[in-house]
């Protein structure tokens, strides 16, 4: 159950990608970020008054899982219009996931097994690959470039701290932390915020809605690591980049790159590694009850 709830928060969470990614052509991509944690935050305070019950631990990880959410958003929009999507996605991707397996390691003392380990090292480049990661050569290493690259570092590193934060949220509270952390985002956000064009009135109820879809990706993360070692849901859900390269050629009829085409089938066999890798520790750990059970 877990694994099916980590997978669909990867694709809503790759759902809200892909829409923002639309209006992005059109729209202040800041903007943007600003009504998709608003639109996250009416929708996770909605399911949290009807669903969720009050924990005063909410505030504090809500709160710095929203400034890890805007740091990431306002850092990856930077690099995005300095220098080339196919390098700051990538790394901002790649160096999520790496460090918010490095403060599960750290922080919560997780040892996954060889299964998981062997998915993880897979996943890496997977999720480099599918969002089209070209090799940098010394030609491409000029200051732009440098400038996009450390800007993509320091999105991933927003993002990972928003996925650990929320992780430490308790089960019965968390529509209620990712609500506080959608609005501690949004208010963070807010000073960047840029006056729009009259004809561009109808993109923030498009940036709203993807928020709300977030947000249910996120409440999807947050319990789907109740059940398993949280590794492996942040290796699942940082898979996101599979949706938008896949809705794009499905709803736009844009061509899938070889690159992405090698990147989404490894991407495939990581989750499936995983997967097993879950399996296999669950097993395990029935093993292990049993044999105390009938020792004792």
């Amino acid at each position: 159950m877990s694994i099916a709830l980590a997978l669909t928060a990867m694709l809503l969470l790759g759902s809200t990608h892909f829409i923002n990614g639309l209006l992005a052509r059109f729209y202040p991509p800041l903007n943007i970020g600003f009504y998709t944690h608003l639109g996250g935050a009416l929708v996770s305070l909605a399911g949290a008054l009807l669903f969720s019950t009050w924990e005063p631990a909410a505030w504090q990880w809500g709160a710095l899982a929203g400034l890890g959410s805007a740091l990431g958003a306002l850092l990856l929009y930077k690099g995005l219009s300095q220098a080339p999507f196919a390098l700051v996605v990538p790394v901002s991707a790649v160096s999520m996931v790496t460090i918010a397996l490095a403060l599960s390691l750290v922080f919560l003392g997780e040892r996954p097994n060889a299964w998981v380990w062997l998915g993880v090292m897979i996943a890496l480049p997977a999720i480099w690959l599918t969002a089209g990661g070209n090799r940098i050569n010394n030609k491409q290493m000029n200051s732009m470039t440098q400038t996009g690259l450390l800007f993509g570092l320091g999105a991933g590193l927003g993002f990972a701290l928003q996925l650990h934060f929320l992780g430490q949220v308790p089960n019965h509270a968390a529509l209620y932390g990712i609500a506080l952390c959608m609005l501690s985002g949004a208010v963070c956000l807010l000073p960047f915020y840029q006056r729009a064009k009259p004809a561009q009135k109808r993109f923030p109820l498009f940036a709203t809605v993807a928020g709300g879809i977030s947000a249910l990706g996120l409440t999807l993360y947050t319990l789907s690591r109740q059940g398993q070692l949280a590794i492996i849901s942040i290796v699942i859900v940082s898979m996101y980049p599979l949706t938008p390269v896949v809705f794009g050629s499905l709803v736009r009829r844009e061509r899938i790159s070889g690159t992405s085409a090698v990147g989404i089938a490894l991407s495939l066999l990581a989750t499936v590694l995983v997967v097993a890798g879950s399996g296999q520790s669950v097993y395990n750990k029935l093993t292990n009850s049993t044999a105390y059970y009938f020792k004792i």
